[in-house]
Formats: C-alpha cells, structure tokens, sequence
C-alpha cells in the first residue's frame, strides 16, 4: 500500500481539488484507493458519528466505504480543544494510526488530505510530519497564486524537510495571465532545487462557481420558490440598482449569474427575470410582490431573501466565490476532468512504481 499525504503551503488552496481528482483518477486505472483525514476541523453528525464535512464528501464522492471513524479520527471541536489545552491525554498519535492502519487495509493507494503545513497539528502532540514520517508517505504540496516568494519558500522548506518523500508540487488557482511565468521561470527553478511540478492548474470558472444551497447557507437566507435548483452554479454576482433600461443592458452581458437588488426594488427584479439570471438575492428583509414570484418560479429561478444590506450581502457572495467548495455533485465530473488533464500522471506514476 501506497500512502499519498497532500499538504499545501496556504489555507484554501486545492488540497480536496487534488485529493478528489487523484483519486478518481487511481480508480480508472485499475487500483483500489481510499481516503483519509488525520485531523478534522469541519465538525457534522453523520449517521450518529460526529465527523468532518470535507471527509463525508470526499469518501462519499470515491466510494470509500469504510466506517466514518476511520475516514477522519479526530474532529476538532470546542471540546476537544478544551479536554486538550486542560491537560488531557487524548492519545491523538494512536487514535490516528490505528483507524489509519483500519482504513488502508486492502487499499494499493491511500490519499491522506493534510490541514496544510507541515507542522499542523503540532498542539496536537502528532503533527503532519509525525504522520508522513511514521507512514512512510509520498507528499505532494499544492499552492494557489498568491505570492511567488511565499510559494516558492514554502516547496523549497517542504523539499528539504522530506527529501526522497516529496513527489513533487502543484500550482492552482493560477490566473492565465500568469501561466506562461510559472511554466518558463518558476518551474525550472523548481528543477534546479530538486524539485519536480506535477501541474500547473488555472482558475476554473465551473470549479469556482457557488451552488445556491451555499449562497443560502452562508446568507441565512430563505428560499421562497424553486428550492429543487438548490444546486446549480452561480459564476458571477451582480448588483442591480440603476435604472431598468441600464439593468437591461447590464444583466444580459453575463449569464449564469445571481442578482442582487433591494426587496423593494420589483423593476430591477423583473428586469433580472428577462435575463440569463440563476438566482434572485434580495436585500433588507423584503419580500417580492406577488407577480415576481410567480414569474420566477414560471422560468424556475429561486428566490433568496436575506436580511442583510446590498453591499454586505456582495461581500459575502463574493468571498465564497474566491473559495473553491467541491460540495456538488455538479462539480465532480469537473475536478476528475482538470485534475486529469493538468496533472502530470505519467511521472507520478513512474515515482510511485505504478504502471498506467
């Protein structure tokens, strides 16, 4: 058995992304791979279990069956974190090998999803390294564009640190402006410290897009028709607050797009209607009048309202919009897809002695 760990140099960068697409990917050709998360921070109950969110999904999504308790060990949550910092024993290091040495049985592959640096789970008394090194397993590190310093710092600390156990390193969520400078100059760079990039993965409209079931959830919102479109993709956020013949023009420039406008404001909405619009987010607690509903729900559009202003409510959507959540079934194909095409899988087998 093989174990995978991905770790990453900054929150939020694709670690699921890559777990996901590996996995999808391992399964294809031929070879039994499951999933595991040594430490949650996502808590949900699950069938009775407390767990972790992102873990339900990603072995749901791979078809891992193995019992929740081993998929992810320990969820950290307000009470554990007390139980902890009080002094207790929690025997994280046992609790996380023997539900790892449960979870892998019978598996060629296991792909272990990490929080992101190596020395996550340090306060635990078993960090990320500990994990890596008393599994004996390869890592692959991932970073999103952000800084090129703090990225290239990162991959090289991680490279020195693990040496024969870093496979080699993923960029994401890289703009296409910025391609063709990690491809000429960062990568050979990389090559230059020993250190092998297995992809360079641009910023994905589709894997970037929100589902509405988490523009209601992040929102509070309440949903007051179409709620069986709960999971489709928003790519873009407008606002609408001009005059209807500007909001016209505006609105049919972008389609896939969730409105935002004032409850009050029943012009702009109907003008959104008109338009290549997903969803309807109405600010200030106000409720639409009677014909806008029942034309939303004609052309089944949801929705929202929110009790937050316009400007607070942008805000929100646009931060989820910056974080990539692959929760949708929608959005599966997808990641299996890029992860397939940009992952360099031919030298990630030849390193790992698999044969494709």
């Amino acid at each position: 058995m093989i174990p995978i760990f991905i770790a990453s140099v900054s929150p939020f960068s694709g670690k699921n992304l890559i777990c996901l697409g590996l996995g999808l990917q391992f399964k294809r050709d031929g070879y039994k791979a499951g999933y595991f998360k040594p430490v949650g921070f996502s808590p949900v109950i699950v069938e009775g279990v407390t767990t972790d969110e992102d873990a339900v999904f990603l072995s749901r999504a791979l078809e891992v069956n193995e019992p929740l308790q081993s998929i992810c060990p320990v969820v950290l949550n307000d009470e554990i974190m007390g139980r902890l910092m009080g002094g207790e024993e929690l025997n994280i290091r046992q609790k996380t090998l023997t539900a790892f040495n449960l979870a892998s049985a019978g598996k060629d592959i296991m792909i272990t999803r990490g929080l992101g640096r190596l020395s996550g789970g340090i306060c635990l008394r078993f960090s990320e390294l500990d994990f890596i090194k008393e599994t004996h397993a390869k890592v692959i590190f991932v970073d999103k564009f952000q800084s090129y310093i703090d990225t290239l710092d990162g991959f090289i600390h991680a490279a020195k640190i693990l040496g024969d156990q870093l496979l080699g390193v993923v960029f994401n969520l890289i703009p296409s402006t910025k391609v063709s400078y990690i491809r000429e100059l960062m990568v050979p760079f990389l090559k230059s410290n020993g250190i092998t990039t297995l992809g360079i993965i641009q910023k994905d409209r589709i894997l970037g897009a929100v589902p509405i079931r988490e523009i209601v959830d992040t929102l509070t919102g309440k949903v007051l028709c179409c709620e069986d479109k709960a999971d489709e993709l928003i790519e873009h956020f407008m606002i609408g607050a001009m005059n209807v013949e500007s909001a016209l023009n505006y609105f049919r420039k972008v389609s896939n797009k969730a409105v935002i406008t004032g409850g009050d404001r029943s012009d702009i909405q109907l003008a959104a209607l008109e338009t290549p619009t997903k969803c309807l987010i109405l600010t200030g607690g106000l409720y639409p009048n009677a014909s806008i509903l029942g034309r939303a729900q004609g052309i089944g559009v949801p929705i929202i309202v929110v009790r937050s202003d316009t400007a607070t409510t942008l805000e929100a959507c646009e931060n989820l919009s910056g974080f990539v959540s692959l929760h949708s079934k929608s959005k599966i194909q997808r990641a299996a897809e890029v992860v397939a095409r940009e992952i360099d899988f031919k030298t990630l087998y030849a390193q790992l002695g698999l044969s494709k």
